[in-house]
């Protein structure tokens, strides 16, 4: 009796969940019409999230480019294909 007590209080606690979700939802859009609209603090957020994240955006690429090359440059030799590394590193 009690797998049920607690698969039943598991269901609750979802629908709890979604609920409070809807109602999140439902609050963000009323307020994202909702005036004063600020498009320059927008702006200037944007800005600095930014440049900010430059830094780790270069380093995360290089490192994802990096691993890409080491994983298919024996397939690529293989084939005969290694001339076409940077090609595919690049659009990657």
């Amino acid at each position: 009796m009690s797998t049920v007590k607690r698969s039943l209080g598991g269901i609750k606690q979802f629908f709890i969940e979604i609920g409070e979700l809807a109602y999140f939802a439902g609050r963000f859009f009323k307020e994202l019409f909702r005036p004063p609209f600020e498009f320059k603090e927008l702006l200037r957020q944007c800005y600095h999230m930014g440049n900010r994240s430059l830094v780790l955006v270069l380093v995360t690429g290089f490192i994802i480019g990096l691993v890409l090359t080491l994983q298919s440059r024996p397939t690529l030799i293989e084939f005969g294909a290694e001339s076409w590394m940077p090609n595919m590193v690049g659009i990657s």
